[in-house]
């Protein structure tokens, strides 16, 4: 009888397309940051959710800025959600950002914020 580590590689074994392409990624270039990532780095094309550490103005914007300098560096518009309305423009242009490239939408609850991502997968597919 197989060990459950088994079992559970075989159903993944089988739950994997043949054909899948392997996904693009953004590396940050630290390799221990990038060590840690499937593929060694950001996925392209993909959601991803970046929060500060605590609901004040400061952390926000910093996660914002993060964000903003990582997106960056790759080419293409960028879907910007959020649910308060305190995302800074000119700021994030400082880190590299231009406004031109950004989609933003400002959604509240939550949940209707992830309605909006839901959405934005959809048309991007």
């Amino acid at each position: 009888m197989p060990s459950s580590i088994e079992a559970l590689r075989a159903r993944i074994k089988q739950m994997e397309s043949p054909h899948a392409r392997l996904a693009a990624v953004l590396p940050f270039g630290i390799a221990s940051l990038d060590a840690c990532l499937p593929g060694h780095g950001l996925a392209l094309g993909a959601l991803h959710e970046v929060a500060g550490d605590k609901l004040d103005s400061f952390h926000s914007a910093a996660a914002s800025l993060f964000v903003a300098g990582i997106t960056a560096r790759i080419p293409g518009p960028v879907l910007w959600c959020l649910a308060r309305a305190d995302l800074f423009t000119p700021g994030l242009a400082q880190a590299g950002l231009s406004a031109d490239r950004g989609i933003h939408v400002e959604a509240s609850p939550e949940a209707s914020l992830l309605a909006c991502c839901e959405e934005a997968c959809a048309m991007a597919a």
